[in-house]
């Protein structure tokens, strides 16, 4: 037999370096810690954090300190239908179970709604919202509202598209033209939305006339050319029910005469008619009649004050559901008044005169809410005004300013629209403001519609500009400072 040949030993007998030792047992630490580290680590430990970029709004404020305030409420995790008054003027309904997560299962916790509401232009630029809409074309706003939800335990919160809220708010006009929009605040554009918005026009007046129709007239005193009757002939003894009262005819005039017979028939409203037929000899023919209607009318005195208190007896629930309709219009109408006077942005001076020729019915809209967001009632409006020049801006000491966030605010039209390269649009003639700030951060302003000589001729012009410098700016502070107080002549 040949001799096997060796085969190559599985397991090396050789020694290993010392160094390469100390290397292969440094690995199998690591690898021993690792091991442990993994099977102590449980099954569902929340990832780890991996930083993303900053999202970019397109909705900056220009003066951050005099942005709209914002009102927050927090909304129990099992709340019944709720109302909340974000102002004097703007309401938001939030129905039960109106919030849900991001898979649409009702949320059982608490959620914080904050809400800003934007009704005129001015605090529209103050928010940083825009509102050009394409080259030429800027959203006319009936009122804008800001709207955010969130959980205490931060997860996603949405609204049940089954259970929109509802945002309602006071209008300067009944204009069914207006549409929902919502802003892409990544992009800055505005998409036109399917949420449903109404006008209510509410008549006060015609509710309060409906209820004082329905309460027959107080008791009146005697007065001039009132009468009483009575039965000489004996034929006619339901005459003796008024043998102490007085009939006080309604249009005031005389009526009546002695006749042979009268018949009284109780109307609506406390008006009885009083028929008197005068009979030729033998009762067979009608010679002479007349009809009166009255008001049963008492002396003065104890009879008229026990005729009131029995009146009023009667008439309680009636008398008081008018007082209180009657309190409630006039506080409805307060407010609404407010509200016409903020959106209008009218100096305090100028509302009186402004709501007599201007207000007779209550006007307000509805803004079905289905989405968290900036959403506004809007429709297009085509800017091309006639002035269109390039401006530059000096200060009251003539030094020259660059402007940033360059905007005409439009008082008479109620619009906002932006000026590109210092290049200015205006209508003559009309309520304009250019807003903008300094580079240092403060407020800008120029009141246009004071400046005469603004003409389609003119390519260039110097507005002089008044900065506001003042640490603790709010709306109702700009517009101060945009609408100053009328100023009366003695």
């Amino acid at each position: 037999m040949k001799p096997m040949k060796p085969t190559q030993p599985i397991l090396n007998d050789r020694p290993v370096p010392v160094r390469r030792r100390g290397v292969i047992a440094l690995l199998l630490i690591f690898l021993l810690i690792g091991g442990i580290a993994l099977l102590r680590r449980p099954l569902n430990a929340d990832p780890v954090a991996v930083a993303e970029p900053l999202i970019e709004s397109a909705v900056q404020p220009p003066v951050p300190t005099c942005a709209p305030p914002v009102s927050r409420f927090v909304l129990p995790a099992h709340h019944a239908d709720t109302t909340l008054e974000i102002s004097a003027s703007t309401r938001l309904f939030v129905p039960e179970q109106a919030f849900v997560d991001s898979s649409g299962i009702p949320l059982d916790e608490p959620v914080e709604i904050a809400v800003q509401e934007i009704m005129n232009p001015v605090e529209t630029f103050l928010s940083g919202i825009p509102m050009e809409l394409d080259a030429g074309r800027v959203l006319k706003s009936a009122g804008m509202v800001n709207i955010q939800g969130r959980s205490g335990s931060g997860q996603t919160v949405k609204i049940d598209p089954l259970r929109a809220l509802e945002f309602e708010f006071e209008s300067l006009d009944a204009d069914t033209s207006y549409t929902a929009w919502a802003l892409d605040t990544v992009t800055g554009e505005w998409l036109e939305i399917d949420a449903p918005t109404e006008v209510i026009i509410t008549d006060e007046q015609a509710r309060l006339e409906e209820l004082k129709a329905a309460i027959p007239p107080p008791p009146v005193k005697v007065g001039n050319n009132a009468f009483t009757i009575g039965d000489d002939t004996g034929f006619y003894p339901e005459l003796a029910e008024y043998e102490h009262v007085h009939f006080q005819p309604v249009d005031g005039e005389r009526c009546g005469f002695t006749c042979t017979q009268i018949e009284v028939t109780p109307r609506e409203n406390g008006i009885y008619d009083v028929h008197f037929i005068g009979h030729e000899y033998g009762y067979k023919t009608i010679a002479r009649e007349e009809v009166c209607s009255c008001y049963l009318a008492f002396e003065e005195g104890e009879a008229y004050s026990e005729a009131m208190r029995a009146y009023q007896r009667k008439n309680r629930k009636m008398l008081e559901e008018r007082d209180r309709e009657q309190k409630r219009a006039q506080r409805a109408w307060e407010r609404y008044l407010r509200a016409l006077g903020r959106q209008q942005m009218l100096a305090e001076g100028d509302k009186p005169d402004w709501r007599q020729r201007s207000a007779d019915k209550r006007v307000s809209r509805t803004l079905a809410v289905l989405q968290f967001g900036i959403l506004n009632v809007d429709k297009p409006t085509v800017i091309d005004a006639p002035v269109n020049l390039m401006a530059t801006f000096v200060d009251s000491t003539g030094t020259e300013l660059a402007l940033e966030n360059l905007q005409v605010v439009d008082l008479t039209s109620q619009v906002l629209y932006p000026c590109r390269d210092n290049r200015v649009q205006l209508y003559p003639g009309q309520r304009q403001v250019l807003l903008g700030t300094t580079p240092t951060g403060d407020l800008a302003y120029v009141r246009a519609y004071e400046i005469s000589g603004l003409s389609r001729s003119l390519e260039r012009y110097t507005f002089p500009v008044q900065v506001a410098r003042l640490d603790d700016l709010s709306p109702d502070a700009v517009l101060d400072l945009l609408l100053p107080e009328p100023q009366i002549s003695i």
